[in-house]
């Protein structure tokens, strides 16, 4: 751990270097603010997104990966494999439950196992990396700037995203797992919507959010606020956006009528996955996969009251989660609250966990700062409705995490969106920031936020399979 915060240190401090060398310059030949964002950071913009791509993709990159995937990981391998070896991809990348198009994502690093035997980990880590790379040095920059106006053009915020992504996305790079690849997609939509000035611009952004869901489903609902903001950015022109995400869908609605399935923008056994997440998110406050164990990989964490309310009645869709949440008020607010907290309790196991015994939720108090200082550079953005697309997001994530089976990883894109706040607060002038009432709410969200992911945590089940019944007598 001590490792990781000198790391990340190194980030913070590299930003701070550049970000004194251009405001100094700046200073000297007599320019104004406007003058220090769109010339000095400009010309010396180029180098610095450059160096900090190359560091963030080689502090990704520089770590070991997993003799053999396992478990979610080994699936989406195995498909990704089998595309190179004859094999069924539909049984090895159980596509009956997965998108059509999470094969593709890792066939690169697939090929080059099928080329040198062995080879697949590190072409996973290093394909992963580059995703690290543009997420933090071009993606989550361009989407601040774009919301934070002149103020955020300097290379502290490159720095800035860049540092905080490795701290984020890096642990995820060594595993051929979606939510990467899914959230780095997720932000071109955010990135792309945001821009005003070309229709097809628009047609890609839709493109990119359906194959965003394709991957990863449980980004429906943050897709869905997305189409909001986008229909209050552009109005009309928002039919594009939606004819994009058409076309994204298209591999999907293909596929399923291919095999004989129905005309559907999701894989054909999606209802009986979405009746096993609803009885899940009914009771259970958050779900790990602990990795390096001989026992069973399960560790849930669960709310006793909750579980007592629906011991009898098992919700088998979602429909019979919403009533079951809406009549256990207030207990299933609380429930609700907990589930993202506990979200955002991350370890330095992250995406994967230990068990609830000997995890110690080291990264709970960064990640936490990260999100709610970001929530509120966001809701104080200098051009604030594109500022309050980014929030409306946010809570559709929490929306998401509040109505699934969480796991840690599913707070990803929340997480992320708390970096572009964070980068949007650079840009804020000093007196916003020094708001006596402001530093009181942001303290007050904090310690809020800690106390829930606490409270989340508090309830574990002996590692292994659980059910409502042995949730209800955990205590």
């Amino acid at each position: 751990m001590i490792v990781v915060w000198q790391r990340f240190w190194i980030f913070i401090r590299a930003s701070s270097l550049c970000g004194v060398s251009v405001t100094a310059t700046s200073v000297t030949t007599g320019g104004s603010d406007s003058d220090m964002s769109e010339s000095g950071s400009t010309r010396s913009r180029p180098w610095l997104t450059v160096s900090a791509g190359v560091a963030l993709f080689l502090l990704s990159a520089v770590q070991q990966w997993p003799s053999a995937f396992r478990y979610d990981a080994a699936v989406y391998w195995s498909g990704s494999v089998a595309l190179f070896t004859g094999d069924s991809t539909y049984d090895r990348g159980w596509l009956e439950l997965r998108g059509f198009l999470t094969p593709f994502v890792y066939a690169p690093a697939a090929l080059v196992e099928r080329l040198f035997a062995g080879a697949g980990g590190p072409a996973v880590l290093v394909e992963n990396a580059l995703l690290v790379a543009v997420a933090g040095v071009v993606l989550l920059p361009g989407i601040a700037r774009t919301v934070g106006g002149p103020r955020t053009q300097g290379p502290l915020v490159t720095w800035l995203c860049a540092g905080l992504s490795w701290l984020v996305l890096g642990r995820f790079a060594p595993y051929p797992l979606m939510d990467l690849p899914a959230v780095v997609l997720f932000l071109t939509v955010l990135r792309l919507a945001l821009v005003r000035s070309r229709w097809g611009v628009l047609v890609l952004a839709g493109v990119a959010a359906g194959v965003t869901v394709n991957l990863r489903p449980a980004y429906l609902i943050p897709v869905g606020a997305v189409v909001v903001g986008v229909v209050v950015l552009h109005r009309s022109r928002a039919v594009l956006f939606l004819v994009g995400a058409v076309l994204g869908s298209l591999p999907q609605v293909v596929f399923n009528v291919a095999r004989g399935a129905a005309p559907s923008l999701m894989p054909a056994g999606t209802p009986g996955l979405m009746s096993l997440q609803a009885s899940y998110a009914s009771y259970v406050v958050r779900y790990d996969t602990i990795i390096d164990t001989s026992g069973p990989p399960q560790q849930f964490y669960c709310d006793p009251s909750m579980a007592h309310a629906v011991a009898g009645h098992p919700v088998t869709s979602t429909g019979q989660l919403a009533k079951a949440l809406l009549t256990n008020l207030p207990e299933s607010v609380a429930f609700m609250l907990k589930k993202v907290g506990a979200a955002l309790a991350w370890s330095s196991s992250t995406p994967y966990s230990t068990a609830a015994a000997v995890e110690r939720y080291d990264l709970a108090l960064p990640i936490v700062l990260i999100t709610v200082i970001g929530a509120f550079g966001l809701v104080l953005a200098a051009r604030r409705r594109e500022g309050l697309l980014l929030a409306g997001s946010g809570l559709a994530v929490c929306l998401s995490l509040m109505t699934s089976a969480t796991e840690t990883r599913f707070a990803l894109p929340l997480v992320l969106l708390g970096i572009v706040g964070c980068a949007v607060t650079v840009g804020l002038p000093a007196t916003r920031l020094r708001s006596t009432r402001l530093l009181v709410a942001a303290a007050a969200v904090v310690v809020l936020g800690l106390a829930f992911a606490a409270w989340g945590v508090a309830d574990a089940l002996p590692p292994g399979p659980a059910g409502a019944a042995q949730c209800a007598t955990v205590r």
